[in-house]
């Protein structure tokens, strides 16, 4: 039986013609050629997917990506505006931050810091710890919907913020609006990614 395979092997390598060496060197490298290439698929696709982990891990754990909804920071942020924030829960005074208020995310800019003592006069000037700010980012000063006496000593553990468009942006000056613990605070707006005419250091 073994015998009759062999011979059947055999009348078939005769009808084919026997390969040459260089036959067998061409097979060789083309072989060599195709194992070659599932190497660098392979280490592409690793590649891709160590990026993508390495993406999702800076986005949750250091950055977060978010969209300006409103016109309280005009005109340094504007509606739609696509910004990049580093997370953080130690902002300092004159930060731009992100953070959640009443189940909805806020940006606004730190004015004070717990501890601090603000006071708004009639026509908008902010004062901290009796000294005025000086506050270039702001087109118009106004007192706005404010229900505060002041001066006001910002809670412990909390910041005190303000949007840039100040006759109509709702912030801290309202008590239904308050301060913000920090543990609400989703971090430091840094660079504004989108729309592209306006992309940008934001700070």
């Amino acid at each position: 039986m073994r015998g009759d395979k062999d011979t059947r092997y055999r009348e078939e390598v005769d009808r084919l013609g026997r390969p040459t060496i260089e036959m067998l060197d061409r097979e060789i490298v083309r072989l060599d050629k195709n194992e070659s290439y599932r190497r660098l698929m392979l280490d592409v696709l690793v590649g891709l997917l160590v990026a993508v982990a390495a993406i999702i891990i800076v986005t949750n754990l250091w950055l977060a990506v978010l969209q300006v909804d409103g016109s309280s920071m005009n005109p340094r942020l504007q509606m739609d505006d696509i910004v990049l924030a580093v997370r953080t829960d130690q902002p300092a005074k004159n930060d731009v931050i992100a953070f959640y208020n009443n189940n909805r995310i806020y940006v606004k800019r730190v004015i004070a810091l717990g501890g601090d003592t603000v006071s708004i006069g009639a026509d908008g000037t902010v004062s901290v710890n009796g000294r005025a700010l000086s506050e270039p980012y702001v087109t118009a000063h106004s007192l706005g919907d404010s229900d505060l006496v002041y001066p006001y000593q910002v809670p412990s553990g909390t910041v005190f913020v303000l949007g840039d468009n100040r006759p109509t942006a709702i912030d801290s000056r309202n008590s239904t609006f308050g301060t913000i613990s920090k543990d609400k605070i989703i971090g430091r707006i840094v660079f504004r990614l989108w729309p592209f005419m306006r992309i940008g250091i934001t700070s």
